[in-house]
């Protein structure tokens, strides 16, 4: 499992990953950020099981199960950012 944190505008999100044979297998997403609906993160995290570890594809399944949701001072970006993160093994 790797973990990463960052600092975004107005909050940290901190993720937990687990990728086999470049999938994510299993994904935590945590923080002091703003996003309503609450299950919102939780749709995210579900999108992202069996995504591959490509940016490309994280990007997608967070703006997919972020749209409707309202964020304040956090982004899809800094989702992304999160994610891909954790991904590389917590560095940036």
């Amino acid at each position: 499992m790797s973990v990463c944190e960052v600092k975004a505008r107005k909050g940290l999100i901190r993720v937990k990953v687990v990728i086999d044979e470049g999938r994510i297998v299993d994904v935590s997403i945590t923080g002091d950020f703003m996003v309503l609906p609450e299950d919102s993160v939780f749709e995210a995290e579900s999108r992202l099981i069996g995504v591959r570890a490509t940016e490309s594809e994280v990007r997608a399944a967070l703006a997919s199960a972020l749209s409707r949701a309202s964020m304040t001072g956090v982004t899809v970006d800094d989702f992304v950012d999160a994610v891909m993160c954790a991904i590389r093994g917590g560095e940036m």
